[in-house]
């Protein structure tokens, strides 16, 4: 309702004191509304505000505008239309528009036979940092990076301006088992090898050159062949190795003595000392145990152990008796005696017409024993 056609704008109208004929027209206007679009504290707003439109018709569209690190949240009626047109109008809008600062998620998850330390999820303002979280291996495991490819661990996302959403990836350790011969030596089986977190090696085996022996491993160990089991750190070890020594023991036997060094220490294919076999008075050597006869004895290029024993035997002599013309010998002759012992009798018997005169050694003993033979 605008007015009535005489002017009057009173409505209702009610005439009073009629002295005269009334004749008015209502005059009518199509009713108009007022958009009000106001932008709250961080944004502005784009598009034309106020706007002035007719009923039942609509607005043009405004857009809520959110300064640098902010974002739109929402209108004041509740409406989170942006950019923004109100249609079908039928009252005056008179709305602000809601701002609030930008964040962002940080998400970080740990994948498979690991963990993670520190905060997650976090919220972080637009531009902000987060906090560290670290990526936690299971034990046997080890940290490999970020589903982002990041390797930062701990890792601390700076200045963000997006959300986060990464993985820790882990792998099982490795280790590397390294066995390396020493001088005189090698080594046969696999070497380096490459094992998993807990798992075995394989054998291998100190093998000594010709005339060497295994002694240990660099680390202690003294078995040959060796495999490392349940590892859980790499192994470098060096295979030690010596030569091989013998002893050389000679002994003497019944009846006789050893001068010389006895026993000796030489090593592979060297040389002894000399060593003699001494018989005792009246005994002389015959051999040694392994059969050799040298004496003095020098055991050369030595591969093995020697220990022989000196053999001695008592020396013998022969008491051979003999008549000269004109005479025969009654007893023994010739006899065969140990040494310091006594031979048996014997007589010189003249032939008839003659006489027993002596021995040819000068004795007149008749009959003769020779007692205590040393000759």
């Amino acid at each position: 309702f605008v007015n009535w056609s005489d002017g009057s704008t009173t409505n209702p109208r009610t005439d009073s004191s009629v002295t005269a004929n009334v004749s008015v027209t209502a005059n009518f206007a199509i009713a108009t509304y007022t958009l009000a679009y106001t932008a709250g504290a961080n944004g502005t707003i784009d598009g034309d505000t106020p706007q002035t439109v007719n009923y039942n018709t609509s607005g043009t569209a405004v857009t809520a505008v959110p300064d640098s690190r902010y974002r739109f949240v929402n209108w004041s009626d509740g409406s989170t239309d942006n950019p923004r047109t109100d249609s079908n109008v039928m009252a005056n809008v008179s709305v602000t528009a809601n701002f609030a600062l930008i964040t962002y998620t940080l998400t970080y998850t740990a994948g498979a036979n690991g963990s993670i330390t520190g905060t997650t999820p976090q919220t972080v303002n637009h531009g902000s940092d987060g906090t560290a979280v670290t990526a936690v291996p299971a034990t046997g495991y080890r940290f490999l990076e970020w589903s982002d490819g990041s390797t930062d661990n701990p890792r601390t996302d700076f200045v963000v301006q997006e959300d986060v959403d990464i993985t820790a990836n882990f792998e099982i350790k490795t280790y590397t088992l390294t066995y390396t011969a020493g001088a005189n030596g090698s080594i046969t089986g696999t070497t380096p090898q490459t094992k998993d977190h807990n798992t075995t090696g394989t054998f291998v085996t100190a093998v000594p050159a010709t005339g060497y022996r295994f002694v240990d491993w660099s680390d202690g160990s003294t078995t040959n062949p060796r495999r490392d089991s349940s590892v859980t750190a790499n192994v470098s070890v060096t295979a030690n190795f010596a030569i091989n020594t013998y002893t050389l023991t000679y002994t003497a036997g019944a009846n006789g003595s050893i001068t010389g060094s006895t026993p000796q220490t030489v090593d592979y294919n060297t040389n002894g000392s000399a060593v003699t076999a001494v018989p005792a008075t009246g005994y002389s050597f015959v051999n040694w145990s392994d059969g050799s006869t040298t004496n003095p004895r020098t055991d050369s290029s030595v591969t093995a152990n020697v220990s022989v024993t000196a053999n001695f035997a008592i020396n013998t002599y022969t008491l051979t008796y003999t008549a000269g013309a004109n005479g025969s010998i009654t007893g023994s002759t010739p006899q065969t005696v140990d040494y310091n012992t006594n031979g048996s009798a014997v007589t010189a018997v003249p032939a008839t017409g003659y006489s027993f005169v002596n021995w040819s050694d000068g004795s007149t003993t008749n009959p003769r024993t020779d007692s205590s033979v040393t000759a």
